[in-house]
């Protein structure tokens, strides 16, 4: 079996290298190799370098999953019911959002977090947007919405920061008002191909 030190050395080498095909199996075998006893290895392995992001990204899988099952059943994370807050309220501004970019996160859910890690962190009041746009909002219903801009308005990160977060809501909501109509009129051209198309049969039969 190849270890994952020997993976991790290639994948760094085959980045350097610039072949793009090759690192994309590579990236994927060591994601499939990414456990619970080695994700921080991998981590530390290629945080610094700057073509392995995605490995990056991926190496946190593990506390994400961690994460995600404590999360079930929950309208909200607390602290009071995180045990995994302890390890990533010590993290960086850039590794959190490293790990709010991880698809395992359903977008709830990496509020919570970043919630939580703020409340350990308030001096970074200067990264909250940055984070804060990582959420994709127009996957929220509108009530969650608004819950999450009361509840950072109390976080105090400035006016400014304020006004370009609720840029970012409206941005958000129009975005998702169109992709309904999009939907909507993908929907109305398929059922108008079924409707020809069962009357083309009608015709026929007769």
């Amino acid at each position: 079996l190849v270890s994952i030190d020997y993976l991790l050395d290639f994948l760094i080498a085959v980045d350097f290298l610039g072949c793009e095909r090759l690192k994309s199996v590579l990236e994927e075998i060591v994601k499939n190799k990414i456990t619970e006893s080695n994700w921080k290895k991998v981590f530390h392995y290629t945080k610094n370098i700057p073509g392995l992001v995605n490995t990056s990204k991926n190496s946190m899988s593990p506390i994400c999953a961690r994460l995600v099952e404590l999360a079930k059943g929950k309208d909200s994370l607390s602290l009071e019911c995180d045990s995994c807050q302890q390890e990533y309220t010590k993290y960086t501004a850039s590794t959190l959002k490293l790990m709010l970019k991880n698809d395992i996160l359903v977008v709830s859910l990496k509020f919570d977090i970043l919630r939580n890690w703020f409340f350990e962190n308030s001096e970074a009041k200067g990264e909250i947007l940055s984070m804060l746009k990582i959420i994709e909002f127009k996957e929220l219903k509108d009530s969650k919405v608004e819950e999450i801009r009361r509840e950072v308005k109390t976080w105090n990160i400035g006016k400014e920061h304020e006004k370009s977060l609720n840029e970012l809501i409206e941005t958000a909501k129009k975005e998702r008002e169109m992709e309904r109509v999009r939907l909507e009129e993908e929907k109305k051209k398929l059922m108008n191909g079924r409707m020809v198309g069962l009357f083309m049969f009608a015709l026929f039969e007769m």
